[in-house]
Parts: structure tokens; sequence; C-alpha cells
């Protein structure tokens, strides 16, 4: 039996309630209400935007793109943001014990939830590509019929719409 303290003192306790730890990835402390909830309210282009544009919206998004087998890792390929924070690729690229502990947590999240991981390149491409348009629409702020249908959506609207696009996708592959 794991220790109580080793949860408490090396974990975070989540929206719902759980204690989830990086030394000890238990996939029972995994759940996609904190996910949706977490990814929520954490923003994309960390906070530099007019108004609140969150990692689940942008989740949201890439799975409406991606092909039938791959929408569940599109809506999931940010995912350990939710536990580990957002940081810019930028940043990220920099320090490589964080990306070490991101690919740790993506690994748990998708046998949880039963996707590829490593991504499949379309993953990348949508995320590349939403990337553009993102930066289009809110920081250029660039008129077009390709980007005139990403608006932004309020933490309550981004949650909700994950947790309904996580039902239809989990329900249809399983």
């Amino acid at each position: 039996m794991i220790q109580e303290n080793l949860y408490t003192e090396n974990s975070i306790r989540t929206f719902t309630g759980k204690y989830f730890g990086l030394k000890i990835l238990d996939p029972e402390t995994i759940c996609i209400e904190d996910i949706a909830h977490a990814l929520s309210h954490v923003n994309r282009f960390a906070g530099h935007l007019p108004k609140p544009y969150s990692v689940a919206q942008h989740s949201y998004y890439a799975s409406l793109k991606a092909s039938k087998e791959n929408k569940l890792a599109a809506l999931l390929h940010d995912a350990s943001e939710a536990y580990l924070g957002d940081m810019p690729s930028p940043f990220k690229r920099m320090l490589p014990d964080y990306k070490f502990q991101e690919n740790r947590v993506m690994e748990a999240i998708s046998k949880k939830f039963g996707f590829q991981y490593p991504f499949h390149p379309e993953i990348k491409e949508i995320d590349k590509g939403l990337l553009q348009i993102e930066f289009d629409t809110f920081v250029l702020k660039k008129e077009s019929s390709i980007v005139s249908s990403i608006n932004y959506m309020s933490a309550a609207e981004a949650e909700k719409q994950f947790l309904r696009q996580f039902a239809i996708i989990y329900h249809f592959n399983t």
C-alpha cells in the first residue's frame, strides 16, 4: 500500500479532491473531470491575450479537426498541462526536465484513456495549424473565413464543451 504522506507531500490536490503526484503516477488519480476543469482555467499564450483563451478550448478545436481515429488523442494532447501547468513551447525546449516529466504524465494519461502516445503526426500538424490560426485571430486580429469559427469561450463553457466532446468520442471508441 502506498503511504498517505507520499501523496500529500509530493502531490497536488485536484479539483475533484484526488491527490496527483509525479513520483507515483497512479492511474486512479487521473480523471477527465480534473483535466477538463484545470485546462479550462489554463490560458494559451501564457495568458498574453486580450481575454482568456483556454487550453481546454484549444483542445476541443483540435479534436474537431482530427480524423476519427485520432479525435481522443487530439482532445487530450495537452492533458498533462492540467497537472503541470502550461509553459510556452519556446521555454519548454530549454527545460529538458520539464519535458521529461511532461512525457511521463502524457504516457500515464494515454494508458488511462487508451490513445496513442507518442502522438500520430496528424496531432502535431493540427496543433501547429491551430497555433497559427489562434495567433492570427487573437494576436494579429486578422479576419478570414478560416479563423472566424474560433471565438473566446468562458472557462465554464470551455469545460462543458471539452467534457461533451470527450463523452462523444470516448463512448464511440469503447
